[in-house]
């Protein structure tokens, strides 16, 4: 990896995915920082400064469209994609006007 790599922030509950997609992320040559809650996320993010972030909608805690908003704030340049198991149009809809790609 370089100074320039992508960045990618990782942020689901379920830390099987987030190793697996991690290890494959690092093989493309991103920078990668897991976390398995949206608050461990929040927290990271200022610091490492992703330019990408594959978040979770619905995780314990604050959920991920809650934090979405928050992570943007830190990341304001990052390009956010949303995941989750439990979807409906209208929660699609709340993303992307939250910001999410």
């Amino acid at each position: 990896m370089t100074p320039t790599s992508p960045r990618i922030l990782l942020v689901d509950d379920d830390t099987v995915f987030t190793t697996v997609m991690e290890r494959g992320f690092q093989r493309r040559g991103f920078a990668t920082r897991a976390c398995n809650d949206a608050e461990a996320a929040i927290a990271a993010c200022a610091a490492f400064q992703p330019s990408h972030i594959l978040l979770d909608l619905s995780m314990p805690g604050i959920s991920g469209l809650v934090a979405l908003p928050r992570l943007l704030q830190q990341a304001p340049n990052a390009e956010l994609v949303v995941l989750t198991g439990y979807s409906s149009i209208a929660t699609a809809v709340e993303a992307t006007k939250a910001g999410a790609a």
